[in-house]
């Protein structure tokens, strides 16, 4: 096989998505190396594992080779790609993320087959220049150097901090190193609230509309906070590391504040406040055998939305069996950001051996698997029972709590709206906004957020709808490019892993 051959060959592998034959193209040592990995793969397995995931990011490819020179063994190619990035959403005007680049590549063969294959090309296509924004913030998290090392390319804003977003060329990538590697992300954007004090608990439990009564030391829960009206607020995860003493990390919001106004003026003996924590999430089959090199506390008996106080790397640090990924994984919250870099330092070198990658939330494996936050398609205009976690809410629980009044009467009257999951049976663009949704009989809802589904090859969402619409339905969803048919499914979309 000539050098032309054998890249002919591969760009039509390529373009089929057969990530097998493009390997099977290479010698057993083959070298593939291109702009957009961070090194080169080598070896028939690590090709096959990696090239999947390459050929896989990807559909509607095409290939245009427009220079091809030959020397003995060598060839010399220039040329361009087209693809449509699958997962994006596409861009805001609703039109698909295609990328269009020029490349140049240099095949090396060794008894037939290719013995080393580079790739150079513009790598700026794969991130649209409309989502290319910084924003003149002064917070930074303690990583924030961390992430730019790690090559960051997008950011969004959250809690008014530089919030790392994408670091790959492509959605499939992170979705992967989730799945089958370890990930570590930055969110120590996120905010915890703490509260202190022999009313802890009992205030804990006047905030939540869940029952949080029955939570002991070193346990961990969701829960749902409200206002008097029964509206969503937010959705922390509640921690209990310590006697008297509780965490509530949350998102965007103010929920400290809120607290202290609660209590400021009142009989309640507790003090609220903000530590200085900076949690890392460290996701992914390889997290424990990642945390447990340098964590001396037994991780593997811990059991799911449960914490501890132990050591990681030398510092002492709140270890939680929980994150926002659907599978396993542990959050770690160093009890002083002073070292903050070093924890980072640390993590990334246990990591080493299983391909640790940097990543942001990786938001497709986290809507398959029905784990949704106020920022990802709840709001304050959802009251409690209207959330995908109805069971959220105890309104017989023995104590009051805010809203209590509020939702006992909208479950007195009738709860007139539910969360359901969508399976979409078209491509739909990113959304913006929320879509309108109907049905024959003329019941409707809004779809709040739509993405495409790996695991199951096709677009999924969640949607706010009336009662009348249930599980089973057909319904039209219109959206910025047309209107589309839709089944009603239950969330999560996927089983979700202990």
């Amino acid at each position: 096989m000539t050098p032309t051959q054998a890249f002919e060959a591969y760009c039509t592998a390529f373009v089929n998505g057969d990530h097998i034959a493009m390997a099977d193209l290479f010698t057993k040592d083959g070298v593939f190396e291109a702009s957009s990995i961070e090194k080169p793969l080598k070896g028939k397995e690590e090709l096959r594992s990696q090239l999947r995931i390459i050929a896989q990011s990807s559909k509607n490819i095409s290939t245009d080779i427009r220079v091809a020179i030959e020397s003995g063994s060598t060839g010399h190619f220039e040329g361009a790609y087209e693809a449509e990035i699958i997962g994006t959403g596409g861009k805001i005007d609703g039109s698909p993320h295609r990328i269009d680049f020029k490349f140049v590549a240099v095949v090396e063969m060794q008894d037939g087959k290719i013995a080393r294959l580079t790739e150079i090309y513009d790598t700026r296509p794969f991130h649209p220049e409309e989502r290319q924004r910084m924003w003149n913030i002064n917070r930074r998290t303690p990583y924030w150097n961390k992430t730019v090392d790690a090559k960051c390319k997008e950011w969004s804003v959250y809690n008014n901090m530089h919030f790392p977003m994408i670091y790959s060329r492509t959605p499939y990538e992170d979705y992967c190193a989730l799945l089958e590697g370890v990930t570590l992300w930055d969110v120590a954007l996120e905010r915890q609230t703490q509260l202190k004090g022999p009313d802890a608990h009992a205030f804990l439990d006047y905030l939540c509309c869940r029952d949080m009564s029955v939570m002991e030391i070193g346990d961990c829960r969701y829960a749902l906070v409200c206002d008097e009206n029964g509206k969503m607020m937010c959705d922390p995860v509640v921690l209990y590391p310590w006697k008297d003493t509780i965490w509530l990390s949350h998102g965007n919001t103010d929920l400290t504040l809120w607290a202290r106004g609660i209590v400021m003026g009142s009989d309640w003996n507790i003090e609220v406040s903000e530590p200085d924590v900076a949690p890392l999430q460290v996701q992914g089959p390889f997290a424990l055998k990642t945390l447990s090199k340098i964590c001396p506390a037994s991780l593997a008996n811990m059991k799911n939305y449960t914490c501890l106080v132990t050591e990681v790397a030398g510092q002492d640090c709140v270890v939680s069996r929980t994150g926002w990924s659907g599978g396993f994984g542990f959050e770690v919250y160093p009890l002083s950001s002073d070292c903050a870099s070093e924890l980072w330092d640390a993590i990334m070198e246990a990591g080493d051996e299983f391909g640790i990658k940097v990543t942001g939330p990786v938001i497709h494996r986290a809507i398959e698997r029905g784990v949704t936050d106020l920022n990802y398609y709840m709001n304050s205009d959802m009251n409690a029972f209207e959330d995908t976690g109805c069971n959220l809410v105890n309104i017989d629980k023995p104590a009051d709590f805010i809203g209590k009044q509020a939702l006992q009467n909208i479950d007195a009257s009738g709860v007139k709206r539910h969360s359901v999951g969508l399976l979409l049976e078209d491509d739909v663009p990113r959304l913006e906004w929320f879509w309108d949704l109907n049905d024959d009989r003329g019941y409707a809802g809004e779809v709040r957020w739509a993405i495409y589904s790996f695991e199951l090859g096709q677009y999924i969402g969640i949607a706010v709808v009336d009662k009348g619409i249930e599980v089973g339905d057909q319904v039209s969803v219109s959206h910025p490019n047309g209107v589309c048919r839709a089944e009603i499914t239950t969330i999560p979309f996927v089983k979700r892993s202990v």
